[in-house]
């Protein structure tokens, strides 16, 4: 099924977890997702939770084409 939505082009961070949240929790328990390229399924239920990072030492970003990491 493929969903469309107009909304905040911004799609990541909170506004992705708390989207992917209430996707999941409409699921009827006993569907069975698909993970590892279709090898492997999992019930609804038993699909683990997001799990939220906290960054203690800033936001690590690779610059000069890829040759230096720098610390936001």
């Amino acid at each position: 099924m493929l969903e469309l939505e107009v909304g905040l082009p911004n799609w990541a961070g909170e506004l992705f977890i708390k989207h992917q949240e209430r996707m999941m929790a409409s699921l009827p328990a006993d569907t069975i997702i698909s993970t590892k390229r279709g090898t492997v399924g999992i019930k609804a239920s038993m699909y683990p939770k997001t799990q939220r990072k906290n960054l203690i030492g800033g936001l690590r970003i690779s610059t000069a084409r890829g040759t230096a990491v720098r610390t936001l």
